[in-house]
């Protein structure tokens, strides 16, 4: 914009609406003679800065930033946009960019993350980006901050905290939906969320705190059954979940609920090479030698079994301090002893069902032998030995009245097997 007399107008390129060099001062003096770096993508997503130097409604002439080479493109061939001017570019809200396109918002990001900031938002939508290290805003008095109203800068405890107020205040549901990619922090962050929803609450009783201590500690137990090392996340939720927090007219949490999806259970019987099943399994088979009751279920090291030997270790993971987390969860959570007894068995049969040892014939048909892993998941299931080895390696066949038994081949044994593991397992 350029003032003339009283009046503001706004100078442009003729072309494509560009602010022309010379407009304005100060700040717009800035904005101006940014105005021509731009973006441009010759592959799918990935982004380089360059300089127009030349453009029209067909084609552009671009310096590029890194090689300083000069190229001459067709619009249509290539992605294109302007960078926003440098002092805008830190800005929390994304919706005050002058440009609000992916090469921009991603380069805000990056920004702002070198900047320390790693929460951004764009309305109502808080963007997050994992920090890989210790920081220190999610400390109570951060959270107080947030309850008080005492701070507006993007956070997820103000998301949270907002979610709460505007629940009580229209009396509507209201919902906060987490996505990323692995490792992007959807697990982290849903436990700042219930961290906050268990702290609004002013006038706790001895139930509700009760309630309180049991959403935050079912962390740990879905952790622990649905989560897994990946190549690109040590603690990665191979599960989607949906939490349900309800409160009374007080703002008093009165009940919760959680209903799981969508269980990655090939996991169960095949991992990629560094990678880990599930982490309940090494939990349990690390504490097998501290644990009498695991022994009894027939637990023990995790380079004994198929289904775990392939990865044994996560970073920074120690799976005895986990499973006694685990398990004290579960206590706290109105698991009895005999439950998490029934769990645990449950664990030892998935494993065990692994190492059924399925060979073939001379006719091409499967057998089993009947050894100690056989053995031990009959009695984990309350089935016969002979009762699994049937189940597994022949199959019925209906005509009309009559049932007759076919064996199978050690490849579709092998699949009995394997399906048998998952559904025991989810």
């Amino acid at each position: 914009w350029v003032r003339e007399g009283p009046r503001l107008r706004p100078l442009k390129d003729k072309a494509w609406g560009r602010p022309g060099p010379g407009s304005g001062t100060g700040k717009m003096a800035l904005y101006s003679s940014e105005s021509s770096r731009a973006w441009v993508s010759f592959k799918d997503g990935l982004w380089e800065e360059c300089d127009v130097v030349n453009s029209s409604e067909t084609q552009l002439t671009l310096r590029m930033n890194a090689s300083g080479e000069q190229k001459t493109v067709q619009r249509k061939q290539v992605g294109f946009h302007y960078r926003n001017p440098s002092a805008a570019e830190t800005a929390d809200d994304f919706l005050t960019l002058p440009n609000l396109d992916e090469p921009n918002i991603l380069h805000s990001l990056r920004v702002r993350y070198w900047a320390g900031e790693v929460y951004s938002h764009t309305g109502p939508i808080l963007i997050a980006v994992n920090p890989w290290k210790a920081v220190t805003i999610y400390e109570q008095t951060v959270l107080e901050q947030y309850k008080a109203q005492k701070t507006s800068k993007p956070h997820i405890f103000g998301l949270a905290a907002k979610a709460f107020r505007d629940l009580m205040s229209s009396r509507k549901n209201q919902c906060i939906l987490i996505s990323g990619e692995s490792g992007s922090g959807k697990t982290e962050s849903t436990k700042f969320v219930l961290q906050v929803l268990t702290a609004v609450d002013e006038n706790k009783t001895g139930a509700s705190a009760s309630i309180c201590s049991q959403v935050m500690l079912t962390n740990p137990v879905l952790e622990a059954f649905g989560n897994a090392k990946t190549l690109r996340n040590d603690n990665s939720s191979r599960f989607g979940k949906w939490i349900n927090v309800h409160f009374d007219r007080k703002g008093t949490i009165a009940g919760a609920e959680i209903k799981t999806y969508l269980l990655e259970k090939a996991r169960v019987i095949h991992q990629s090479a560094g990678e880990r099943n599930y982490h309940i399994f090494y939990q349990a088979c690390q504490s097998a030698g501290q644990h009498k009751f695991l022994q009894d279920l027939g637990l023990e090291d995790a380079t004994a079994f198929e289904y775990t030997k392939v990865c044994l270790h996560a970073n920074n993971t120690d799976d005895v301090k986990s499973f006694e987390r685990t398990k004290q969860a579960l206590h706290f959570i109105k698991f009895d002893q005999q439950s998490q007894t029934n769990i645990f068995a449950a664990v030892s049969a998935v494993l065990h069902t692994g190492n059924l040892n399925i060979g073939e014939n001379g006719e091409g048909n499967s057998t089993m032998a009947i050894d100690r892993h056989l053995q031990q998941v009959a009695t984990l299931t309350g089935l016969t030995p002979e009762g699994i080895k049937t189940a597994i390696c022949c199959r019925n066949i209906t005509a009309g009245t009559d049932v007759m038994v076919k064996p199978e081949t050690k490849e579709k044994a092998m699949q009995c097997k394997d399906a048998l593991s998952k559904a025991l397992y989810s």
